[in-house]
């Protein structure tokens, strides 16, 4: 089946809400057409492609994978932590850093302080295994950015990131 263009697709969409009595007639794009609905989409297709590809090849599941990356990038880490810097529900967290633990790729350690909290770390083989999808994944961003430069995709990342700050300052 062909592809549909987005012009076609956003024609389709208004056709279809027009139908049902659902398209105001003062703004004629839906709702479905606005950048931040396209963006979870998008962000939800690149997220399920990764797992096609992390959990065939080493064995990870998105969280798993978010987690290990947080973790290379700055570790030890609270469960709390990992779930802000990764992204993640903490209930995910916790499950994939004991199915991490399970395989000898993170370890727990007592926190300092805190008898409540643990810390969490690669362990060498855990390290290793970031090392082997690393090129995975840079190819990958690579294939995400055909048409752009990196520069070109961090500065229209940037400059969303720093609309959608103000959005939450001022909702």
């Amino acid at each position: 089946m062909a592809r549909k263009t987005a012009a076609a697709q956003r024609r389709n969409t208004s056709t279809l809400a027009s139908r049902r009595g659902t398209a105001p007639a003062s703004n004629p794009t839906p709702l479905t057409g606005l950048v931040a609905f396209k963006l979870i989409h998008l962000a939800d297709t690149i997220s399920r492609a990764a797992t096609l590809v992390y959990e065939k090849q080493f064995g990870l599941n998105n969280s798993e994978l978010r987690a290990m990356i947080a973790l290379r990038d700055m570790q030890p880490l609270t469960i709390a932590d990992l779930s802000r810097v990764g992204r993640i529900d903490k209930a995910w967290v916790s499950r994939s850093v004991a199915s991490l633990v399970d395989r000898g790729l993170v370890s727990r350690e007592a926190h300092p302080t805190d008898q409540r909290m643990a810390l969490i770390r690669l362990t060498a083989a855990g390290l290793a295994l970031t090392r082997a999808f690393e090129p995975v994944a840079h190819a990958r961003q690579k294939r995400l950015l055909t048409g752009l430069t990196q520069r070109e995709a961090f500065r229209v990342i940037d400059m969303l990131q720093k609309n959608a700050d103000q959005l939450l300052k001022a909702p």
